[in-house]
């Protein structure tokens, strides 16, 4: 990304840009920053900025991507982490501009501007364009694009800049101290910008990241429940760098074999051993970020710290860990291609038990180092211990299950790459059946319940024999359905199903009545995500619906076995029927988007109906079209030919069109990337 004059729907804006912006190209010039500090120290100094003495200005214009900010009278200062000048500070009038360039996502920012913020909204053919006043900004950048400043003649506006500060320290979705960092060792050259803004009540951040999320991102922020540190942001732009928003992100770090050894406390307590082997993709790298927990707020503040980081050689690796992310500092930069391995050692109090119950998950989220998504492609060794009487699940077969002393052990490993693990452990009692050299393993809570562990073990052989003759064999030499002390839903890590009581429990009671309601679709439906969810990844939030669509659609083929032809019509009315109540305001691909902070549950509802309803129905259409062998055969192909990959939307078309001899991409810009509903 560089600076340009972008075009502009507000004439007092496009004029001053178009003038100054001309003028200040001419006469700027920076000196390549090349760095030799550590990545701690350049972190802590981002931490703990300072701000120079203040200059009157006029028309300051600053131009990236797609913002645009018109600083038009006011105070500006220069903002300093360490010796180096790497922001300003301006409070005063002015005017912010965003223009969209991917008309992909117009209708969810429309939305989203109108539920989240006071900005205007102007619409030019494809382009959304958003505008506002600019009443203050704290602009982040590197010094190739810093706009020059006139010598300072007033104080430093101290007070003001310390205010600022306090408004948007709870932003976690790209501090300075994280996003600056590795650009400045590895890659000087790349322009990154961070702009905080307030505009009239709203509160807004512009990032561009090129390095890390390789995104370019507009969003708001508002305040959380209690049950968080952080501000929530709402995405109102958001376009990827360097490619188009429908094409596969190559990772530049690839995440290929996380092994760690976990050891729980009786309480809540943890610490973990964790080697991950890595290989930078595109170039030598020396600086590498993850996501990793830091802090979080659930019924207290918890708290992940890294004890240690060790190479290979034993030696000491630099690293910064805050917001829940993590920068670490090779002694030397690893070649492209070859892969090395990281040792960390890594403790807090995670292991929260919901409601005071007696048992506690460890989930997708970074409990372990994380590189960006499409990196996270790894095997797995896994050595779990828990004090007794708990008993702990994790993904894969097992290789060990025992005790040591107090506690229970248990060891497993996945052979095939995976996005993501989980762990859960807790007061089971479980039984064990095995078929075709399939074992399912199933876990009553609380106490012993052979009727459902026997009921729901057959129940997942019959079902795991019904997908295997056209998804292909179950994916998995082992099965861990765990139940959990709530009702109402259920989740397929690989390997593992979490579902509710209801399933466990004959109906008695008014809640289990009403959850047990299609118990069986559910059940089919996580079964389904051992295909469409860990042999076949998305490739991103937009393509969530190849999990979530597509496990739904071959549940569908579950109950039309059980309840014939009218349970399959029944189940895709409700699909047409709730989809029809969120299709205008965004389309499947960019449902994951959708947030309204007034009412957050309803959001999510209107995100249900899109990437499980809407996207069910637009997959029954298609079946209608090709009819039922070339849609089957559609559907095999996909496990036959992205067997453990990530995919995007874009190469399953391809596939169907290279199957059928059909163009699609109509029917996909319609109703898939577009708002229309299928007839």
């Amino acid at each position: 990304p560089v600076l340009k004059t972008p075009v502009l729907k507000t004439p007092v804006l496009k004029t001053f840009v178009s003038i100054f912006l001309a003028a200040f190209l001419q006469g700027s010039s920076f000196a390549m920053y090349a760095s030799e500090l550590s990545v701690a120290t350049i972190a802590e100094n981002y931490e703990h900025p300072s701000v120079g003495p203040g200059s009157q200005v006029q028309n300051l214009v600053f131009a990236t991507g797609g913002l645009s900010l018109l600083m038009a009278s006011g105070t500006a200062a220069p903002v300093l982490v360490g010796d180096e000048v790497a922001g300003i500070f301006f409070e005063g009038q002015g005017q912010l501009l965003y223009d969209s360039r991917d008309p992909l996502e117009t209708a969810v920012s429309r939305f989203n501007i109108g539920k989240a913020t006071k900005l205007g909204v102007e619409a030019d053919g494809d382009q959304l364009s958003a505008t506002g006043s600019l009443d203050r900004v704290l602009l982040w950048c590197t010094p190739d694009v810093l706009p020059p400043l006139p010598p300072g003649d007033s104080p430093a506006p101290q007070e003001s800049f310390e205010r600022h500060r306090k408004t948007f320290e709870n932003d976690w979705l790209a501090p300075p101290s994280l996003l600056f960092v590795q650009p400045k060792i590895d890659l000087p050259e790349t322009t990154v910008v961070r702009a905080e803004m307030v505009s009239g009540k709203d509160q807004l951040a512009y990032v561009m990241d090129p390095v890390f999320r390789r995104s370019e991102t507009l969003y708001s922020l508002h305040k959380r429940q209690a049950i968080s540190l952080t501000l929530r942001p709402v995405i109102l732009f958001d376009q990827p760098i360097g490619r188009a928003s429908t094409d596969f992100e190559d990772p530049t770090v690839l995440m290929s074999d996380l092994t760690y050894d976990l050891t729980a406390s009786n309480k809540e307590d943890l610490s973990v051993a964790v080697t991950e082997t890595l290989t930078p993709l595109s170039r030598d790298q020396k600086v590498f970020r993850f996501d990793l927990y830091s802090d979080l707020l659930i019924r207290k503040h918890r708290h992940y710290r890294v004890k240690s980081i060790k190479d290979d050689a034993g030696r000491s690796v630099g690293h910064f860990h805050r917001y829940n992310g993590l920068v670490v500092e090779l002694p030397e930069p690893a070649p492209a291609g070859k892969s090395f391995r990281l040792h960390f050692e890594l403790e807090g109090d995670l292991l929260f038990r919901p409601g005071g119950d007696n048992f506690w998950q460890l989930g997708f989220g970074p409990w372990f180092p994380q590189p960006s998504f499409t990196g996270r492609y790894f095997t797995v060794n896994s050595t779990v211990r828990v004090p007794k009487p708990f008993t702990a699940f994790a993904p894969g077969e097992t290789v060990f299950r025992g005790e040591e002393g107090d506690y229970n052990v248990v060891k497993n490993r996945i052979q095939n790459p995976v996005w993501g693990t989980v762990l859960h452990a807790g007061k089971y009692w479980y039984e064990e059946a095995t078929q075709g050299g399939i074992t399912v393993r199933v876990a009553s809570y609380g106490a012993k319940n052979k009727r459902a562990i026997e009921k729901l073990s057959n129940l997942a052989f019959k079902m795991i024999g019904f997908y295997e003759p056209w998804l292909g064999p179950f994916p998995f030499k082992e099965l861990n359905i765990i139940e959990v002390n709530s009702f109402g839903f259920g989740q397929a890590p690989p390997g593992t199903m979490y579902i509710t009581q209801e399933a466990f429990q004959s109906r008695v009671g008014q809640l289990n009545r009403i959850f047990s309601q299609g118990i069986n679709h559910r059940f089919a439906h996580e079964i389904a995500h051992q295909y469409w969810g860990h042999v076949i990844k998305a490739a991103s939030r937009q393509d969530t619906w190849i999990h979530e669509s597509f496990a739904d659609y071959a549940s569908s083929f579950v109950v039309k076995k059980l309840k014939g032809e009218s349970g399959y019509k029944a189940m895709r009315a409700d699909w047409r029927g709730d989809a029809k109540e969120a299709t205008e305001i965004a389309s499947v691909a960019m449902a994951n988007r959708l947030m309204d902070p007034s009412d957050p549950g309803l959001s999510g509802l209107r995100r249900t109906q899109l990437v499980y309803d809407k996207g069910s129905y637009l997959l029954a259409s298609l079946h209608d079209e090709i009819g039922d062998e070339a849609f089957l055969s559609f559907l095999r192909s996909i496990q036959g030919n992205f067997a453990w990959k990530f995919v995007t939307t874009k190469h399953l078309v391809g596939l169907l069109e290279h199957m059928t001899q059909q163009d699609f991409d109509p029917f996909f810009d319609r109703y898939f990337w577009g708002t229309e509903m299928p007839e």
